[in-house]
């Protein structure tokens, strides 16, 4: 069964379902409204000549009585059978067949009675008979007779089923049109919901099978379209994703090509010297290029051990009591040498009286190296690199803020956003290409989110970069 069929099911059986209890209702309702006002017609019948007959005899004119009496049955044909009036020496009464030996079987409904009474009988023709029964007194409480009238409850029913039949063929057309109207509308509701849906489905085979450029054209306003404008971002980010992985691809083959490249070539030459007998300062410097390259892919490997290891809340940390201004101090000292041979201005302002993080102190080192090595990286002659740390005005006095600002080739907005995402690396320039494997920010901003912080970067192209993070102070 598909999605549209499902829906459309979900949407008519409890539909429909109303519908018919609603119509049922409405029936019903009718049904008793019309039983309701046979009854309240034929009460009111009984005492219009009620009222007659008792006007009458209390003017003593028992030729209108006898009048009255004669006259309800054809008036009321055929909802009337019989009618009569007993008094104590008189007895008046007609039958709706006055000649039949069947009217005369009604005769011995015609007695006196001196409370009011209604009964509900079956006649010998199986007529069933509502009969009103109820004396008539005088002013003084003198009874003067009993008038009887026998009403046909099968012609009541008739004319109720009659009135229902035709508010029931009325019901059913309403009651029809109202379900096509909701087959209708529920497939029209299906097929809107069910072909975005389908358009989700294919763009997204279309993905799984390796197509990049793929977007969905839905602009409606509701949870349909945001899941689309979701998936066109996730199209997007599954692009540069694939794009990353690309590049990656080729950085990592650089990494490992290079210095397998480099200890292949070394270990050849070093083959050949014990056979040649090549001088040792040569050798020697082989020997040194083999154990760079083998660490070059030690470190390249280990960086990204310690990703999945930090993704996977697997990595261990020794947390320790921390002076982040004396962290940096060290890590100023190492590369200032480096700095100075390639003429560039290695600057340290550090705020006194820090307080101190609880860190894992060779972690933060390696989060301020990786930071300032690519400041080192994208900076030029003459450019100026600064390390600050004081308590945060962003974050407040519960943090410390430590930057390290350039005034390299500076960063884009997009780049910003996006330097600390695994595999991203930021073009040095227009014919340059980017170099290493766009690890290393990435495993920074793993470091400080594992240390309760936040890492971010500002820039401007052209204008130089600032890599900012924030560490909680320990508490006393």
């Amino acid at each position: 069964m598909n999605l549209r069929l499902k829906f459309t099911l979900s949407v008519l059986i409890p539909l429909s379902l109303i519908i018919f209890s609603e119509a049922y209702a409405i029936f019903s309702a009718q049904k008793s409204y019309l039983n309701l006002q046979f009854e309240g017609e034929r009460e009111r019948a009984f005492q219009t000549f009620y009222r007659s007959c008792e006007e009458a005899l209390k003017s003593n004119d028992e030729q209108q009585v006898d009048s009255i009496i004669n006259s309800i049955v054809p008036i009321h044909n055929p909802a009337v059978v019989y009618a009569a009036f007993v008094s104590n020496y008189k007895k008046t009464f007609t039958a709706r067949d006055d000649n039949s030996n069947i009217a005369s079987a009604f005769l011995e409904r015609a007695k006196r009675s001196y409370s009011a009474i209604t009964e509900t009988f079956e006649s010998l023709t199986g007529e069933r008979i509502y009969e009103y029964s109820s004396p008539i007194n005088s002013v003084n409480d003198k009874y003067l007779g009993t008038l009887v009238i026998g009403f046909s409850q099968d012609y009541t029913d008739l004319k109720v089923s009659e009135g229902v039949s035709v508010i029931s063929r009325k019901i059913k057309v309403v009651a029809l049109i109202a379900f096509l109207f909701a087959v209708l509308g529920a497939n029209v509701m299906a097929i809107t919901l069910v072909k975005p849906i389908k358009l989700l489905a294919e763009a997204a085979k279309k993905i799984g099978d390796g197509e990049k450029d793929v977007e969905v054209d839905i602009s409606s306003g509701d949870e349909i379209g945001s899941l689309a404008r979701t998936f066109n971002d996730m199209a997007i980010k599954v692009k540069e994703a694939d794009s990353m992985k690309d590049s990656f691809v080729s950085s990592v083959s650089h990494e490992l090509r290079s210095p397998l490249a480099a200890i292949d070539g070394y270990c050849d030459l070093l083959i050949d010297g014990v056979t040649q007998d090549y001088p040792k300062e040569q050798q020697l410097r082989g020997l040194k290029v083999i154990k760079d390259a083998a660490l070059r892919l030690t470190n390249f490997i280990n960086n990204i051990l310690d990703l999945a290891k930090m993704r996977a809340g697997k990595f261990e940390m020794k947390a320790a009591q921390v002076n982040i201004g004396d962290v940096i101090r060290e890590i100023v000292l190492l590369f200032e040498s480096l700095a100075f041979s390639h003429k560039k201005n290695l600057k340290c302002e550090i705020a006194d009286g820090l307080p101190q993080v609880t860190a894992d102190i060779e972690k933060m080192k390696q989060v301020i190296t990786n930071i300032l090595g690519n400041a080192l990286k994208f900076t030029q002659e003459g450019d100026s690199i600064t390390l600050s740390a004081a308590l945060s005005q962003s974050y407040g006095p519960e943090y410390i803020e430590v930057w390290i600002a350039d005034t390299g080739v500076g960063l884009t907005k997009a780049d910003a956003e996006k330097v600390f995402e695994k595999f991203y690396q930021v073009k040095e320039g227009e014919f340059k290409k980017p170099k290493g494997t766009g690890l290393g920010l990435s495993i920074v901003w793993e470091i400080i989110r594992l240390h309760n912080g936040r890492i971010w970067a500002e820039g401007e192209l052209g204008k130089g970069s600032v890599f900012k993070f924030v560490l909680p102070v320990t508490r006393r």
